[in-house]
């Protein structure tokens, strides 16, 4: 990738650099302490230092060798022109988030979204590893053996594009980041002007156990709500709940909003979703007597979190609006 090469001539200029400046001082009669020194500060110069959910953590400036142990680093990481070097297996997969493509399929499997398979992390030879936030200190411990790991502070409610920032900074790729989630906000605020997706709307995640109402400071409620969608109350008043409990189909009424998302989890959420829409209760929703529901991927709209996934909800958002 071009990123890569690029990165790999930074390195080998700035060890040029710091061995010019190490031969020059040993020229001059400098001591094996001033030549140590100069080493010292021209490695200082490429580390970044992150504060991170176990302390401050130290790490190169521009890793070329990247291991993303949750899904949003790993959409950021790709997001940003990085292929890691391993990644863990989607939720209830064998492979990378589907959403996320090719390339990322490609990517080798070292765990679980609740566990690294610390072996073939060690043979990956990692510059950094991105964690979830939410992993125990026992897991950072033998992590952090391996390689610098960072890991972000659970965010707060709507605070969803805290943790990528930080997996971004340890990427040495922030500006690229910040730059992708603006263009988001910029096709959020242009259907808002437009007037296009006026009234309310909700997300709702549908599983064989019944549908659950989205938080509506989610990335995806966020994103609706930027887009000038009102959510419903029943979104708001989940405070620090991701989601709702399931709901009966008789409950339909809570998420009797102008605009329905419908996120099927799984085979059997898009089975039990299926069955449910010929139900009076979901027939008598404002938004399936116009036409205004739109079925979407659950895993982006419900589960995953980064540019990628940002700009997906995005296009659903605008093929929703018209």
């Amino acid at each position: 990738m071009a990123r890569t090469t690029a990165r790999r001539r930074s390195t080998a200029a700035g060890t040029l650099a710091a061995a010019t400046l190490a031969l020059t001082l040993t020229a001059c009669g400098g001591s094996d302490a001033a030549t140590e020194e100069a080493a010292a500060t021209s490695s200082a110069a490429t580390d970044t230092t992150l504060t991170t959910a176990f302390g401050d953590v130290t790490v190169p400036a521009e890793p070329e060798r990247v291991i993303t142990l949750a899904e949003s680093a790993l959409d950021v990481a790709l997001g940003v022109g990085v292929t890691p070097v391993g990644t863990t297996a989607s939720r209830g997969g064998d492979s990378a988030p589907a959403y996320l493509g090719d390339e990322a399929a490609e990517i080798p499997i070292v765990g679980t979204v609740r566990e690294a398979n610390l072996e073939a992390v060690l043979e990956t030879e990692p510059d950094v590893i991105l964690a979830a936030s939410g992993i125990t200190q026992e897991q950072y411990d033998a992590l952090s053996a391996i390689a610098p790991t960072v890991v972000p502070e659970p965010p707060a409610t709507g605070g969803w594009e805290e943790p990528l920032h930080l997996y971004a900074q340890a990427l040495g790729a922030d500006d690229e980041l910040t730059e992708a989630l603006d263009a988001v906000t910029a096709r959020a605020e242009a259907l808002a002007a437009d007037g296009a997706l006026e009234g309310t709307a909700a997300v709702v995640r549908w599983m064989a156990t019944g549908p659950v109402i989205m938080n509506a400071a989610n990335m995806p409620g966020q994103l609706l709500q930027a887009a000038g969608a009102e959510p419903v109350q029943a979104a708001v008043d989940l405070a620090e709940s991701p989601h709702s409990d399931p709901l009966s189909l008789e409950n339909l009424g809570e998420v009797d909003a102008d605009r329905l998302f419908l996120a099927a989890f799984g085979a059997d959420g898009g089975t039990a979703l299926e069955a449910a829409q010929s139900e009076p209760a979901f027939t008598r929703l404002k938004a399936a007597q116009s036409g205004a529901t739109a079925s979407v991927d659950g895993g982006v709209w419900t589960s995953s979190s980064g540019p990628i996934a940002a700009d997906q909800v995005m296009d659903d958002i605008e093929a929703a609006a018209g």
